[in-house]
């Protein structure tokens, strides 16, 4: 048999492999044939001698005659036919004739008997619809198709001549009928398919969804009972408070009417006074007493007491005024004394105001002393108050110097402090300094203590200005150090930063850096903030990727991958995962598989990841769906290497479901060249056995990577397992399979058709071949005929007749039936010619 093919697509052609048949122009007359058809149908007699009115035709040995081509001869029509039959057979013979082919030659074409189709033609035999359905067809092919209603009415001619013979109108009926049933199914199915895919993508995105929801559940409760928390201790302190807030506003009414009260008593007093002192007044102008003239006013007295009394003296002066009211003038004769005296007598009388329970004069008086008296006395009052155990005191002094002296003098009283072994009070006032004092006092007193024995107090100072102070300051504040080459200090006051203050503080204060010129001080602080805990290495995440600093995010996921312990990677991929940040988590899972770990890390980071939220294999998943061809074969690598096949597993088949036909070849190229067990022979055979779709995903992946080897020994055994229907399932989805192109399914078509003509038998062979024949698939049936027959030669052409035989008595395809036999062994091809060569790759 001569097999020409097409290797390109021809207009009008859907199938790559199509024939190419001569394109004959049919004469006007013959194309009119299919209405003259329809018209004989509808109202011509029966009883006509059989010629059309074209007069192309003839009951008595007709033929087509156009210029050069070879005329067509036809065994004229039987006699004593009955009208219908007469009918039938004219308007066959018309149809035919337009096809210019002999009947031998069209027999041939269509593995049919030449004398079966003269039959047919001369109205001896009424012939089956599939052949009047072939010629039909073929005209189509030919460019002259029927009309609608041509065929229409041509099929009503032979329903009427198969009801001539009973037996055969019942069976074409039930024929008709299956053949709408079959078609019915197939619709049927094609809604099936077409839902089933539906419900699992509308599954897949409820499952999304549901677990989305799950996550934001536990988020809003989390957050709802912190914040009731919250709510029911500010509930206990409003509670408290208002109660305090409504008995405070009794006593200010009655404070009020009390104190309207005694101003209307001191008014009138202040009234009585002024005519007692008027009177007074004039008595003693009246009668002076000489016995007065010497004696002192008050003012007079106190003076003189701070001058010389000694300290018991001068604390019963004070408590004398605090009997008399006058707390005042107690509290102003301690400041004047501890002006004036000594620094062991200023100590002695602080003791004893506090033992008399003077302590608000005492802590006036300190005050003061700070704002007038040296530094030096101020530091030795210090020392000796903390000798005598009276802390306060000395906390008072230095909260006095941090708010009163000038830097220099501050400067001059840490240094005291120091120097009276008060060292942690002079840290602790250099911290008060670092917190409360402007940026320029700050440096200043940097500037003088540097280089000295306070440089560790300094360098605590700053850890205290970085916890405080804003990032404006903190900004300021290195910029300055810079200029005035303090460059540890700046240092210390950005290693403190980074590892004290907030996410969101430690990026602003980066960012300003970065525009101040600073930004290797910037990088500084990235780097020493990243060595915190795990929920600071979240909320920094979280931070940049909402000010869209995805290269920062990505740098920290590295370092955690390579340094971090699993259970902190564990948390951080839970987080990153729940949060909506899937890519996060995909790509710090890979850079952690990636790194040098061990298995057992390996493995103790899944478990962890398999005790909480969403577990081990969902993020397994979202990193196979999110990364490059090489990428995921990396990830399963890794995978294999740490003893996961479980996990393996779901990243091969995600990449065999929802990757593209080619980047599906790549990844098969790159475990291949891995060496990995997932691209062995025997686990590509087992993983395209379960699902059609799957396979021939499977085996256009295997030849687009020109995976050839691979590729035979699948299609070897699916040939193997498969039957000739699951077969042209199989050849379908090859063809129909998304994101495959329209080139790469001929190629595995062929390779397919090749291993059924090797390793199955001849009946599955034939069975085949009529299958694609009926299906629309004619020139992958020439090209499986045609390698059958140079392999198999005589044994395969009886075993395709009988095929046909029974196709046209019974009516129905054998691929349909169960064989009614063991099968034929097929002969061992011939040592001549190679079956490879009848199959172009």
């Amino acid at each position: 048999m001569s097999v020409q093919l097409d290797h390109g697509r021809t207009e009008g052609s859907g199938d790559p492999l199509r024939r190419c048949r001569p394109k004959w122009q049919c004469r006007p007359g013959v194309a009119a044939s299919g209405g003259n058809t329809s018209s004989r149908a509808s109202g011509r007699s029966r009883g006509d001698t059989g010629r059309m009115r074209n007069g192309q035709t003839s009951t008595d040995g007709e033929e087509a005659d156009d210029g050069p081509i070879r005329p067509v001869r036809l065994a004229p029509l039987k006699d004593g036919l009955s009208p219908e039959k007469r009918a039938l057979a004219e308007d066959l013979r018309s149809v035919f004739l337009a096809l210019k082919v002999s009947v031998r030659r069209y027999a041939a074409r269509r593995h049919l008997d030449a004398s079966s189709v003269t039959r047919y033609l001369n109205g001896e035999r009424c012939p089956p619809w599939d052949f009047v359905a072939g010629v039909i067809a073929d005209r189509r092919e030919e460019h002259a198709p029927l009309t609608v209603q041509a065929e229409r009415a041509l099929r009503e001619l032979h329903r009427a001549a198969q009801k001539q013979n009973r037996r055969n109108g019942e069976l074409q009926e039930l024929q008709d009928k299956l053949a709408e049933a079959d078609e019915e199914a197939r619709r049927i199915t094609t809604r099936q398919r077409a839902l089933e895919e539906a419900l699992v993508d509308r599954e897949s995105r409820l499952a999304n969804v549901q677990s989305r929801c799950r996550n934001l559940e536990m988020r809003m409760e989390q957050q709802q009972l912190a914040q009731r928390a919250e709510v029911e201790l500010w509930q206990g302190e409003y509670k408290q408070l208002d109660a305090e807030c409504t008995d405070l506003q009794d006593q200010v009414s009655y404070l009020q009417e009390a104190l309207a009260v005694t101003r209307a008593e001191l008014i009138a007093v202040e009234d009585e006074c002024h005519r007692l002192e008027v009177q007074l007044e004039a008595v003693q102008e009246l009668h002076p007493d000489p016995d007065q003239a010497g004696i002192p006013s008050l003012t007079v007295m106190l003076e003189e007491a701070d001058r010389t009394a000694s300290v018991p003296e001068l604390v019963r002066v004070v408590g004398d005024l605090e009997l008399r009211t006058r707390q005042a003038t107690a509290g102003e004769l301690v400041r004047s004394a501890s002006q004036s005296r000594t620094v062991e007598e200023v100590a002695g009388l602080l003791a004893a105001l506090r033992q008399e329970g003077f302590d608000a004069h005492a802590h006036t008086a300190l005050s003061a002393m700070v704002m007038v008296r040296p530094v030096e006395d101020v530091g030795v009052l210090a020392r000796e108050l903390f000798q005598r155990g009276f802390e306060d005191y000395v906390l008072t002094l230095l909260r006095a110097s941090a708010e009163f002296h000038r830097a220099d003098d501050m400067c001059a009283f840490v240094l005291a402090l120091h120097r009276n072994e008060l060292r942690e009070h002079a840290e602790s006032l250099l911290g008060a300094v670092a917190a409360v004092r402007p940026v320029a006092d700050l440096v200043i007193i940097t500037a003088a203590l540097a280089d000295g024995e306070l440089d560790h107090a300094i360098i605590t100072a700053m850890s205290t200005a970085a916890a405080r102070r804003p990032t404006s300051d903190l900004v300021e504040m290195s910029l300055t150090l810079r200029e005035d080459q303090l460059s540890r200090f700046a240092d210390a006051l950005q290693t403190a930063a980074a590892t004290q203050r907030s996410a969101s503080d430690v990026v602003l204060l980066m960012d300003s850096l970065t525009r101040h010129g600073l930004g290797r001080d910037a990088d500084t602080i990235f780097d020493d903030t990243q060595r915190r805990g795990v929920e600071h290495l979240i909320a920094l995440v979280s931070v940049l990727s909402q000010t869209q600093r995805h290269d920062d995010a990505w740098a920290i996921a590295c370092r955690a991958a390579e340094s971090r312990p699993p259970h902190e990677i564990a948390a951080l991929l839970s987080n990153f995962y729940g949060s909506g940040r899937r890519r996060y988590a995909a790509e710090l899972l890979v850079l952690t598989l990636r790194a040098a770990r061990t298995s057992a890390e390996i493995h103790a980071l899944f478990s962890t990841l398999d005790r909480a939220f969403p577990g081990s294999k969902s993020i397994v998943q979202a990193a196979a769906r999110i990364s490059t061809p090489q990428d995921v074969a990396a990830l399963l690598l890794c995978l294999e290497r740490h003893d996961l096949p479980d996990h393996a597993q779901v990243v091969f088949q995600d990449a065999l479901t929802d990757r593209p036909i080619r980047h599906l070849g790549e990844f098969l190229t790159t475990l291949v060249r891995a060496g990995s067990r997932h691209v062995d022979r025997a686990v590509l055979c087992h993983s395209a056995e379960p699902a059609a779709p799957l396979t021939a995903r499977i085996l256009l992946a295997l030849a687009s990577a020109s995976l050839h080897k691979r590729l035979d020994a699948v299609v070897r055994s699916l040939c193997q397992e498969y039957s000739s229907r699951r077969i042209l399932l199989l050849m379908t989805d090859l063809e129909n399979a998304p994101g495959a192109q329209f080139s790469e399914a001929p190629p595995v078509v062929r390779r397919i058709l090749h291993h059924v003509v090797q390793v199955c038998s001849l009946f599955d062979q034939a069975s085949l071949a009529c299958a694609l024949e009926k299906t629309n698939k004619a020139a992958y049936a020439e090209l499986l005929i045609a390698d059958a027959i140079a392999t198999h030669g005589r044994h395969f052409k009886d075993e395709l007749k009988k095929e046909h035989l029974r196709y046209e008595r019974k009516g129905i395809s054998r691929t349909l039936r169960q064989p009614p036999g063991p099968p034929v062994t097929p002969p061992p091809p011939s040592p001549s010619r190679s079956p490879r060569d009848s199959v172009p790759y």
